[in-house]
């Protein structure tokens, strides 16, 4: 894959600089071999770190320097590739494949060099790399109409990916390089599989799926009906219940849950639980007001250290649902952390844990949990998991999203947001959900409010999760 032939050379420039400053700083007085590699590798580790981005980052740079470079002369067509189209959760360098006239690859370079806020330009073989004034990178693969299809599906994949297509291609003796693909579908025709969806091009099986004629039917956004996981003024959001729902239907959806911070989260202005009788009476006006929409009646309640969820049953019993979540005491060994967890979820009140692993990316490492017995138990119980679409958060992780869907786990896509504008988060969590193979069955979003409802009188019912399906 091209862009991974590009990072390799500049991870070997990188690294031939690296040892020519560790030779610099061994020089120095009082800095031995050892002292000048730790400090090196410190100053690595930053720097690191503050080339990478969070995906609603880097999309939203992506599409600027996409409506750059098609702007360019002799440009016929831009498509994004990568990690940011085969929606990675961190981002390093942005990857396009730009589509150009035939003989036009000399000229174009140069409009490319003199573009405005380029500072380097590197080509090599059909790709360029280049460097923007703020920082920003840029891969692109340079090609014409007619392998256009090949380039992309080069450009997109992981290497692994890649790799496992030309391997097929040798076994059934079909020629990749020198035959015009001005498609991607064109590629994977030509090897006897379906278009593959980039979330899956992680090699990682979706090959062999392609192959067997087993590539599940991915969620898609037209399939959500309704918005999970906001947040009101009634705690640290900013939108009251009837814009939420006013926002929603206009959006599309035919119901929104509402799950305000429960009392136990002052940073979060935990809903108190002598105002949650007058929330529930704005919902209801509010259900009154509107026609064919629904707002329901959800908490996001703290998981205490003992993993008693916050407000208790008397309060909790008044909420159509519940999403459970774990907000402090991050440090807690393993052991504990599961065995508070696993004791949430003994309560019939939790329809939805949430962000289960507590990460923020780039920011805050999963706290210390045992997985596997919470998915098991998650499979037993009937409880859903969240996929947290909060791009900080964007947990659960799409490796682990695959490993709940083979459980028969339900999932459900939680917006996180805090005002209208945080519906956007849904993006960021439907490409979770894709790369985690999910079919529109397996997320709770699909269902009607009705539906939905279900699953959480389901778990109120003590009703198993196979008895449920």
């Amino acid at each position: 894959m091209y862009d991974d032939e590009i990072r390799s050379r500049r991870h070997y420039d990188a690294r031939a600089r690296w040892y020519d400053w560790a030779n610099r700083l061994a020089a120095l007085s009082r800095f031995g071999a050892k002292t000048a590699g730790n400090v090196l590798r410190g100053i690595a580790a930053l720097r690191s770190a503050s080339e990478l981005r969070l995906l609603h980052h880097a999309l939203e740079e992506a599409r600027g320097v996409q409506r750059a470079l098609a702007a360019l002369p002799g440009v016929l067509r831009v498509e994004l590739a990568g990690s940011v189209r085969r929606r990675r959760e961190v981002i390093s360098d942005l990857d396009f494949v730009v589509g150009h006239a035939r003989g036009a690859r000399e000229q174009l370079l140069r409009h490319l060099s003199e573009a405005p806020g380029v500072t380097e330009l590197a080509a090599a073989g059909g790709s360029v790399t280049l460097r923007f004034a703020g920082g920003t990178v840029v891969d692109a693969l340079l090609t014409e109409p007619e392998t256009f299809g090949l380039g992309w599906v080069r450009a997109t994949g992981a290497a692994a990916h890649w790799e496992q297509l030309a391997a097929l291609a040798r076994q059934r003796d079909v020629p990749l390089e020198g035959v015009a693909y001005p498609e991607e579908a064109d590629v994977y025709a030509v090897l006897g599989l379906p278009w593959i969806p980039p979330e899956l091009r992680e090699g990682d099986g979706e090959v062999a799926a392609a192959a067997a004629g087993r590539l599940p039917n991915l969620v898609e956004p037209r399939d959500l009906r309704g918005l999970l996981h906001v947040h009101t003024n009634y705690s640290d959001g900013t939108t009251t219940v009837l814009d939420w729902a006013e926002s929603c239907r206009q959006a599309g959806y035919e119901w929104v849950g509402i799950t305000d911070h429960s009392q136990s989260s002052p940073y979060g202005g935990g809903l108190a639980a002598a105002d949650v009788p007058r929330q529930h009476a704005e919902i209801d006006a509010v259900n009154r007001q509107l026609d064919a929409f629904r707002v329901l009646k959800g908490v996001e309640a703290d998981i205490m250290p003992d993993g008693s969820l916050d407000y208790g049953r008397a309060v909790l019993d008044g909420f159509d649902f519940v999403i459970a979540s774990v907000h402090t005491r991050f440090t807690m060994t393993e052991r504990e952390m599961t065995e508070r967890v696993l004791t949430a979820m003994d309560d019939p009140h939790l329809s939805i844990l949430g962000h289960p692993t507590g990460r923020l990316l780039l920011s805050r490492e999963p706290y210390a949990i045992d997985l596997d017995r919470v998915f098991r138990k998650a499979a037993d119980r009937g409880i859903a998991l969240e996929v947290n679409a909060d791009p900080h958060r964007q947990d659960l992780d799409w490796r682990l999203v695959r490993q709940v869907r083979d459980l028969g786990v339900a999932v459900s896509i939680g917006a996180d947001a805090h005002s209208v504008g945080g519906m956007a988060n849904v993006e960021i969590g439907l490409g979770i959900a894709r790369k985690g193979w999910l079919e529109a069955g397996q997320v709770l979003n699909t269902r009607d409010a009705d539906g939905f409802l279900a699953h959480a009188r389901r778990r109120r019912g003590g009703a198993s999760w196979a008895a449920a399906l």
